[in-house]
């Protein structure tokens, strides 16, 4: 018998270190997948996985497994929307990847478009096999490979973290989810997203990765002006629910002009509003700082 050259024994061991790394990982397989607190569709949701997104498996019960999301949260997901196989977003075997900057994406079947092969939405990530002319060929959950238009994408390297950008860059994206429907512990526009979810998202693919929650985010974020005087294009305003502000919980987005987006739970969306009026300013918390603005 051969022996095996050290190039081949090489390719074992990395092999062998890249499986243990993701053994116990898991990729999901629908546009968004609900994470809740507790293993039933009634708990609360605590977040949402967006399409090959990996998860971190820590227990499974009957039908659910608990997991570790990308945006730090632990909750609950059905196990019928997870791929143990974790080939479509194992970094290491890859050199380019792509992140979904439009509110919403089209993967088709084919070069050019035909048939839909899944709807995702922004902040979904891909990794590239191959490109012709404005089309990525990108691989998806199941052993499969789809085609994605180039327009409202990013590229980067396959382990490189997406570029920072400013805070007019981050208010134009959160501006896309403008009139978009308000759910709790959404991320996307396809079910419906909440205000902590639109700074998580909106973030993210301008560069900087933020907890998921608002009192986490006041917690984790220290940087800001003292008063609205001193306040910019992107800051983010955390707000009480009464005027004692005792407590944090809503947060907005400063788009300049005196308005503010967030999510107004009476209407069921996202929306803007002035800022400069008692009811707001006798209710405001905090201001925080994550971009500066150019």
């Amino acid at each position: 018998m051969d022996k095996k050259t050290n190039s081949e024994v090489s390719q074992q061991e990395s092999q062998a270190i890249i499986n243990k790394r993701y053994e116990d990982k898991a990729v999901t397989i629908e546009t968004v997948v609900d994470v809740f607190k507790d293993p039933d569709i009634n708990s609360q949701r605590v977040t949402q996985c967006l399409f090959n997104q990996l998860v971190c498996i820590l227990e499974e019960k009957d039908n659910w497994v608990k997991v570790n999301t990308v945006d730090g949260s632990t909750g609950w997901l059905r196990s019928k929307f997870i791929d143990r196989d974790c080939t479509s977003v194992i970094k290491e075997i890859y050199t380019k990847r792509i992140v979904v900057t439009g509110k919403k994406k089209t993967v088709y079947s084919n070069y050019r478009g035909s048939a839909t092969l899944e709807e995702v939405s922004m902040g979904t990530e891909f990794f590239v096999k191959s490109k012709k002319e404005n089309y990525y060929e990108v691989v998806v959950p199941g052993n499969l490979t789809g085609w994605i238009e180039q327009k409202d994408t990013i590229e980067i390297a396959a382990d490189s973290k997406i570029p920072k950008t400013s805070g007019g860059d981050f208010v134009a994206t959160v501006e896309k989810f403008k009139d978009t429907q308000y759910l709790l512990g959404g991320v996307s526009a396809w079910q419906g997203v909440d205000a902590s979810g639109v700074v998580y998202i909106s973030a993210r693919i301008n560069g900087i990765d933020l907890p998921r929650g608002t009192i986490e985010l006041f917690d984790f974020l220290k940087d800001g002006p003292d008063s609205v005087e001193g306040i910019k294009k992107g800051d983010l305003l955390f707000f009480s629910a009464n005027e004692d502000t005792d407590d944090v919980t809503d947060v907005g987005i400063y788009a300049g002009d005196e308005r503010f987006i967030y999510a107004n739970k009476a209407k069921g969306c996202i929306d803007s509003a002035l800022l400069h009026s008692d009811y707001y300013l006798k209710r405001l918390k905090g201001i925080r700082r994550i971009f500066d603005f150019v």
